[in-house]
């Protein structure tokens, strides 16, 4: 993913957002469901964390945050399902949930298992805005 450092080690301020959710995880207002579901949310920052992946998920943010047309951008082109497998296989750490498009058609990088990587057939793109075209 691209770099913007200035925004996106500005944008999550990771031990800030876990000091909060543990206080909202212990609210006495909150119910029991609510709780867990805060506390989940902060295992899977955790998890984000040790897997090395938290100036991605800042990236992720940054593009979230943005309009659709960013969420939904394609990485790569590729003229037929072949070449896209062959390009998806040489690629060290595939960006999951990222939109490749494959003889036309948008197909978003999925996993099945720890080390399988596949295509999935996506919806079709919105039509760039005016502006965003490369």
């Amino acid at each position: 993913m691209s770099r913007d450092e200035s925004v996106a080690s500005t944008s999550f301020k990771l031990e800030e957002t876990l000091k909060e959710l543990e206080g909202l995880a212990h609210e006495e207002s909150r119910t029991r469901e609510q709780g867990a579901a805060i506390e989940s949310a902060a295992k899977a920052l955790h998890f984000i964390r040790r897997l090395g992946k938290l100036d991605d998920f800042r990236d992720y943010l940054r593009d979230f945050d943005r309009d659709t047309g960013s969420a939904t951008r394609v990485v790569q082109s590729f003229s037929s399902m072949s070449e896209a497998t062959e390009w998806l296989r040489a690629q060290q750490d595939p960006p999951y949930g990222a939109t490749v498009e494959v003889a036309g058609l948008p197909h978003l990088i999925a996993r099945q298992r720890a080390d399988t990587w596949f295509l999935v057939p996506a919806p079709s793109l919105p039509p760039p805005a005016p502006g965003d075209e490369p």
